[in-house]
């Protein structure tokens, strides 16, 4: 017959190895409400300067532009995206792109965070063109759909990339894009 003492004892074992997952299991979730919480400060942080931003954009208001956008501010467009350094160079393409467009309007459709410094905007720019810049004025309402990149650091916004559909740009204008002939 075997004595108690002589049988290995595992539940003092079983115990501490259920405490141990028990605290890691804690951790992990500890770790992650730090995680979700950071991403949701980042975007609590930096939704009203977007809303500040195509605010200024949509009425030409350019003070709104103040305390949001920093001064290093590099904006790209399509279709070469060559950058334009400032906020000089921002609010000057802001006034020429509501000269030539003077009803512009700029409806966000999405926004998705792809990091701590960079957002994505999905949006729709609807406005008549009245001005005259590389196309002469048609009267024609637009309705472009398109998306930006907008990077930010801290609580400033430091630059965006703009992209949409030149063809629908111009189809919708009443032009038309003739391809050469080959012979």
């Amino acid at each position: 017959m075997l004595s108690e003492t002589a049988c290995p004892d595992y539940s003092g074992k079983s115990r501490n190895a259920g405490k141990k997952i028990f605290l890691i299991l804690l951790i992990l979730i500890v770790l992650s409400l730090f995680i979700s919480c950071a991403e949701q400060n980042y975007s609590e942080k930096i939704n009203p300067l977007l809303d500040k931003y195509i605010e200024a954009w949509n009425t030409g208001n350019l003070s709104l532009l103040d305390g949001v956008v920093d001064s290093s501010f590099e904006l790209r467009k399509i279709p070469d995206f060559e950058p334009m350094r400032g906020i000089k160079s921002l609010e000057d393409y802001i006034i020429s792109s509501r000269t030539v467009i003077p009803d512009f309007f700029l409806k966000e459709t999405e926004k998705l965070f792809i990091s701590d410094t960079a957002v994505v905007v999905t949006w729709i720019f609807t406005g008549t063109y009245k001005g005259e810049s590389d196309l002469p004025p048609t009267g024609s309402k637009i309705d472009i759909p398109g998306f930006s990149i907008i990077y930010f650091s801290g609580s400033k916004l430091t630059g965006e990339w703009i992209a949409f559909s030149d063809l629908t740009w111009v189809k919708q204008l009443g032009f038309s894009i003739v391809p050469p002939t080959i012979k």
